[in-house]
């Protein structure tokens, strides 16, 4: 079986609500790629985001934010959940792998600067 899911990165950007009040990742250029079965972490999830967006030795990834739909009423919205933990990313692999709702999983990165310099340990 293969467990690989396709992913939109969204780390330069922001968060915002759209006008029927849907959460909505804001950015110009996000990143397509597939997430391997074997990133199950939350640490792993940030590496990967990091290596995907080229930006593993110079950013840190602070926060991961999924936007997931939500049905009421008849009608789906989208909502943002924070990852904390790695039972959170477990939860979001798990659904989209078995549900197959929605063939993307958008996540929204907020990255800070690493604010370590290899240059300066030489």
């Amino acid at each position: 079986m293969d467990d690989k899911i396709l992913v939109s990165i969204h780390y330069a950007g922001q968060i915002k609500k759209d006008q029927d009040e849907n959460d909505v990742f804001s950015c110009s250029q996000p990143t397509f790629v597939c997430w391997p079965n074997e990133e199950t972490g939350l640490q792993q999830l940030k590496d990967f985001i990091l290596r995907s967006i080229g930006q593993d030795h110079r950013k840190r990834v602070q926060k991961i934010y999924y936007r997931y739909p939500h049905e009421m009423d008849g009608t789906f919205y989208f909502k943002i959940f924070r990852l904390c933990d790695d039972a959170d990313v477990a939860l979001i692999r798990d659904w989209h792998i078995r549900l197959g709702v929605i063939p993307l999983l958008e996540l929204c990165a907020l990255l800070i600067d690493d604010g370590y310099n290899s240059e300066a340990d030489s």
